[in-house]
């Protein structure tokens, strides 16, 4: 965003004068400033000058003599011009002064008092490019090869100071655009000339209040019809007879262009000059072209328009547009029609400010592709309150600038002006959160200067922000507000203090992963999304929980569990693996409709037929009971008439720590493998953590190592179905106190018999034991064990 200095100068009073330092204090609080531009900057020394008398050079075909008067008297200078010609008002550079060397790059060269040929030179007629005026200034083909600048026309008077001349006396400040983009109101100079003045660099002058505008009663000469008052909440709207009109001022003029804008014709100059000044595109349509009624609507599929550069656009579905009979001429927020725009034979306008869904133009100027000013301030929010101002600021200008312009239609107002409320503030909230302690008084001069509203009660501040700030919703907006205008650099630093202690954890998730990792388990992190496809070829996910903006159609539900994406990526795992079998985890949280919990799920999978020695769910429940062990709790695994919803009926088990169950150990059910495509046997576990964690971990107490030896039997039995292994061992270990261990060592199977090695550890604490008093202790155990 470009900002005039001269402009800002018909709002303002200025304190600080430095271009320079005006610069800093916008970078450091409002936006940064990435370029100054000081017009004619070098045209120090160059003024206006008149060819007095005008000979040919006796010793130089190609060059001419000639004297020019200026402010410091008559100069004789020796010029090569081909236009030169008595009494021509040119362009003169003392000697001191600088111009441009075209055949060095542009580089300056000084301008020294010289001898040509015998003839003495004191000074420089210009040309436009040795000034860098040639776009001001175009050389034509009928003034020749070498042209000097020709003022003739702009009658201006000899020794005037080309700056001031020209009108090149401003100072241009070029404000990033993406330092504002959250403030609409800053792409203009009465919002820059608010922040100046709450910045102290300047005081507002007092500028009269505008008169009330008169409106007919007429009707408008086409009937208007807005049929997305959502999309398009404020509008005003008025015919104008313009005659002949006008033509754009001088100083109107210089301030477009140095701003970048051309000047095309007044009505149009006058739209584009409301939009720099008040931040509020308007556009102005010759009535003559409109046709039938004029509707404010969504483009439809395939629709198109020829825009005001002479291209032809293809709509996108959903952008806003104007229309009549004729079809589409204007695609409202980012550029007006070629056929309804305002022509030098325009006798009547229609002028229109009109406040556009952001959200819709920015979708408009992604689908075409075509950026302008006018999208880029509309595509920020522009707040209602400017739709009024903007207007009634153009009609003033026309009004003023073509005597014979007469509004001829009543205003065409819709919507209303949107409501600020109040935001409440603690007064010591300021210096809390800021961490400088501001006046009461020094906060509320610059929220009043930034355009709030205030009220004191007690020790809060009810702050409304003006109808300009959009951005404004909550107390940090305004304290944010604060802090920048008192300026961040003036903030005192201090370090932040702390407490480094870290923070109690429960490491048991982190032991039982170490534990699994070493049994061979490899972790697997999953998205928490899963698909409502393969939830149903499951069976489960009847209560989960549904996406409103989901990723994709396969991730478009909260997972109810681990285990579903755990078996699949154990198929695809399977699949490229050479290993007889896989064994994987996952820790996650899972979700139900109201419900989150912490979950742990294991899977072992087998690629082959498998035996009782390599049986997954065998294999599983070894490895949760050794992880628990490492956490702390005694696992104990238990007969349960609760079977997993994926798990095999005759294959299941539950997990109990401290007495209350924590989970599920089971075999996959087959149908439930072959979606996972999973071959042959694969068990489960899942643990809820959140239950596990409310579980206290047994205190481990360490004994001394044993000073007698032990002696240790190992006796195979068949394994029946009907005799728990857990009950046997419980039964065996109370039969006297020299058996300090029973466990299963091995299991074998052979053409459908299944044995069970198992190792009976003997030990005395007082002596060691002879191999006699072992085997009565140990033939009592064989007899127990026989009858079982």
């Amino acid at each position: 965003m470009k900002i005039s200095r001269n402009w800002l100068s018909d709002f303002v009073e200025w304190i600080e004068t430095d271009p320079q330092i005006i610069a800093d204090h916008l970078t450091r609080k409002v936006g940064e400033v990435e370029e100054v531009i000081e017009q004619g900057a070098n045209l120090d020394n160059c003024v206006v000058g008149k060819i007095l008398t005008l000979d040919k050079h006796p010793n130089a075909d190609r060059l001419s003599v000639c004297t020019v008067q200026t402010e410091r008297g008559v100069k004789n200078v020796v010029c090569g011009g081909t236009n030169l010609r008595k009494d021509m008002v040119v362009a003169f550079a003392h000697v001191g002064s600088k111009v441009q060397n075209s055949a060095k790059g542009g580089a300056p060269v000084p301008i020294e008092k010289v001898n040509i040929r015998g003839a003495e030179s004191k000074g420089m007629i210009c040309a436009s490019e040795e000034l860098g005026l040639q776009i001001d200034f175009p050389p034509t083909p009928e003034q020749g090869q070498r042209p000097v600048m020709d003022l003739d026309e702009k009658k201006f008077r000899p020794g005037t100071p080309l700056r001031i001349a020209l009108g090149l006396n401003d100072v241009i400040f070029h404000i990033d655009n993406h330092a504002i983009t959250n403030r609409p109101d800053l792409f203009s100079h009465v919002g820059v000339a608010r922040e100046l003045v709450a910045m102290g660099l300047a005081k507002w002058k007092k500028i009269p209040a505008r008169k009330k505008t008169a409106f007919p009663k007429n009707d408008l000469p086409f009937k208007r019809v807005n049929e997305i008052p959502d999309l398009v909440p404020r509008y005003c709207a008025c015919t104008i007879d313009i005659g002949t009109g006008g033509t754009t001022p001088d100083w109107m003029k210089i301030r477009l262009e140095a701003l970048g804008w051309r000047a095309i014709n007044l009505p149009v100059d006058i739209t584009n000059y409301v939009s720099l000044e008040l931040g509020m595109p308007l556009h102005c349509f010759d009535v003559g072209d409109l046709k039938g009624t004029v509707r404010i609507r969504t483009a439809k599929k395939g629709e198109k328009i020829i825009t005001l550069d002479e291209v032809e656009r293809a709509l996108p579905e959903g952008a806003i547009v104007l229309s009549d009979d004729l079809g589409i001429f204007d695609l409202l927020g980012i550029m007006g029609g070629l056929r309804s725009s305002t022509k030098a034979a325009t006798k009547t306008i229609y002028l229109h400010a009109a406040i556009v869904d952001p959200v819709s133009i920015r979708k408009a100027i992604i689908a075409t592709g075509h950026r302008t000013d006018a999208a880029t301030v509309y595509e920020k929010g522009i707040p209602r309150i400017s739709a009024e101002t903007g207007f009634f600021r153009a009609l003033e200008l026309i009004l003023e600038l073509i005597p014979e312009a007469k509004i001829t239609s009543h205003i065409e107002v819709m919507g209303k002006i949107d409501t600020k409320k109040s935001i409440k503030i603690p007064e010591d909230m300021f210096s809390k959160v800021i961490g400088a302690e501001i006046k009461p008084g020094e906060i509320k001069r610059i929220l009043m200067d930034l355009g709030f509203k205030l009220k004191t009660s007690g020790k809060n501040l009810s702050v409304t922000p003006p109808h300009s700030r959009s951005d404004i919703v909550l107390k940090q907006d305004v304290i944010e507000e604060v802090a920048r205008i008192y300026g961040y650099a003036d903030v005192p630093v201090i370090m932040p203090e702390a407490s480094i202690a870290p923070p109690d954890r429960d490491q048991r998730i982190n032991k039982m992963r170490d534990s699994l990792k070493e049994s061979g388990y490899f972790e697997h992190l999953h998205v928490a999304f899963t698909s409502p496809q393969l939830l149903s070829k499951m069976g489960v996910g009847q209560k989960a929980v549904s996406l409103e903006n989901p990723i994709g159609e396969e991730l478009g539900i909260l997972r109810p569990g681990l285990l579903p994406g755990l078996l699949v990526t154990s198929g695809r795992e399977l699949k490229v693996s050479e290993a007889p079998g896989l064994k994987f985890f996952e820790v996650g949280h899972a979700f139900s409709r109201g419900e989150e919990w912490n979950e742990l799920t294991l899977v072992v999978a087998s690629r082959s037929e498998t035996t009782i020695k390599d049986d997954p769910l065998l294999i599983l429940k070894k490895d949760v009971i050794q992880a628990m062990e490492t956490a702390g709790h005694e696992a104990e695994i238990l007969q349960s008439e609760t079977v997993h919803t994926m798990g095999h009926p005759g294959r299941s088990a539950e997990i109990k720590a401290g007495g209350k169950r924590i989970g599920l150990l089971f075999e996959v059910h087959p149908n439930i493998r072959a979606v996972a495509e999973l071959k042959f046997r694969a068990a489960a576990c899942v643990i809820d953590l959140d239950i596990l964690a409310k579980i206290p971990p047994a205190v481990r107490i360490f004994k001394p190592i044993p000073q007698f030896p032990e002696i240790a039997f190992d006796e195979t039995v068949p394994l029946r179905a009907s005799v728990r292994h857990a009950g046997l061992v419980d039964s065996l270990t109370g039969i006297d106190p020299l058996l300090q261990n029973v466990e299963a060592k091995d299991l074998y199977e052979k053409s459908g018999t299944k044995t069970i090695t198992m190792r009976f550890t003997y030990r005395a604490l007082d002596r060691t034991l002879t191999q006699e008093e072992v085997e009565k202790v140990h033939g009592q155990v064989l007899r127990k064990l026989n009858e079982r």
